[in-house]
């Protein structure tokens, strides 16, 4: 079957979208994650009854990309009856001839059950790495506490009512949104092996202080490191699986790290490294009451990625002299667990904490990297945290666990 082109790649340079010829090759490789939202119960939040226009970004380039809709935080089922899949053309409008409808099992409707998710079939599309893409998703009936991500740092578009995904326009879609509702998963096929990173962590993953619609959070400025550097490593997605204010030994409004490594990282297909950087909410709330507390839990992720061939990367935890929470006593907990995890306690390092802090009070982040509050970081203080990163620790190499 001849597949249509949808390229991306300079569209991400000059904002504009192109429709190419149609791609006669098939791929040969592995299916593997070019975007991710760590989903959860947004409380207070209704969708439904109208159509949401979410945009995103992909990391990685492939062809056959197929949508995952989540209903985990759901306590009953939900019925979603159109989704379409193109080239965001700015605003809420889509590139024209590019809409493609997405359907599950061949029907355009799908009931998701309490608590699950579903796998579009394939979509017939090429999509180039960096490709901005609108998904439309339109759900009949209100869905209260609806399943989603609640700081996007991405605009997306609602209508007031209606089934509008098909529309290519942006007339319908009068009301904006930072967040998205009920996607969480966008995977493609790749021409040769490759495979798929996940970045694990709370709000500075999450890009909180930096530029909404720019994508410039760490992991966006560590997908375009893997991209220029060309052979295999740009065959590896990006997946951003950073959620604001969760932690690592206590729930919080999401399921904390170690609750959610299942659904967040194993169930996505293609992964072979997590990059870790989490903590801060743990230790500025209370709960790490020692370094121990961190440093066993970080142990007990590494031993349940290992199980699957996963590899480790733990980030030291970046400074945060500024916050209200921040003591010294608090302060000397972040500094022992960072010389934990920069003596080997994961099966790879990258020194966060060493790349944005100000060398005269390593305390605090370098004042050009700090948006203010002193915990999170400007879009140059997360460029500098993804330069930190050793990407010969992200290749797909096949990866033995120490232990």
């Amino acid at each position: 079957m001849r597949r249509r082109s949808l390229l991306g790649a300079t569209a991400a340079a000059t904002g504009t979208a192109l429709i190419g010829a149609p791609a006669a090759a098939q791929t040969t490789g592995p299916r593997v994650g070019t975007w991710a939202a760590g989903a959860y119960g947004l409380t207070g939040v209704t969708f439904g009854a109208q159509t949401g226009r979410f945009i995103l970004r992909t990391s990685v380039g492939g062809t056959n990309p197929r949508l995952r809709l989540s209903n985990v935080a759901g306590a009953e089922p939900i019925t979603v009856t159109s989704v379409h899949l193109g080239l965001h053309a700015g605003g809420g409008a889509v590139a024209a001839g590019t809409n493609r409808p997405v359907t599950f099992g061949g029907a355009d409707t799908v009931v998701i059950a309490a608590g699950a998710v579903v796998l579009s079939d394939p979509v017939d599309l090429v999509l180039a790495p960096e490709a901005d893409l609108a998904v439309s998703v339109h759900a009949p009936a209100p869905i209260g506490d609806v399943t989603g991500h609640s700081i996007a740092a991405q605009r997306s578009y609602l209508t007031t009512g209606g089934d509008h995904a098909a529309d290519e326009t942006a007339a319908a879609f009068t009301a904006t949104v930072s967040q998205w509702y009920l996607i969480d998963e966008l995977t493609v096929e790749l021409e040769a092996d490759g495979g798929s990173v996940v970045c694990l962590g709370d709000s500075i993953t999450d890009g909180v202080g930096s530029v909404a619609g720019t994508n410039q959070r760490w992991p966006d400025f560590l997908a375009r490191r893997l991209l220029a550097a060309g052979g295999a490593l740009s065959r590896v997605g990006v997946l951003n699986e950073g959620i604001a204010g969760n932690r690592v030994l206590w729930n919080s409004a999401s399921p904390s790290s170690q609750a959610r490594l299942d659904r967040d990282v194993l169930s996505h297909p293609g992964v072979h490294a997590v990059v870790l950087v989490e903590g801060i909410n743990d230790i500025a709330g209370g709960k790490a009451a020692s370094p121990g507390d961190l440093i066993d839990a970080y142990g007990h992720l590494r031993e349940r990625l290992n199980l699957h061939g996963i590899r480790l990367v733990c980030g030291t935890i970046t400074p945060w002299l500024g916050s209200a929470s921040f003591t010294e006593p608090k302060e000397a907990i972040r500094t022992a667990v960072n010389t934990a995890v920069r003596d080997g306690l994961a099966d790879g390092t990258v020194d966060f904490d060493a790349a944005v802090r100000d060398p005269d009070d390593p305390r605090r982040l370098l004042p050009a990297y700090d948006s203010g509050g002193g915990v999170h970081l400007t879009p140059a203080g997360y460029q500098a945290m993804a330069g930190a990163v050793d990407l010969a620790l992200l290749g797909p190499q096949p990866f033995t666990s120490r232990t």
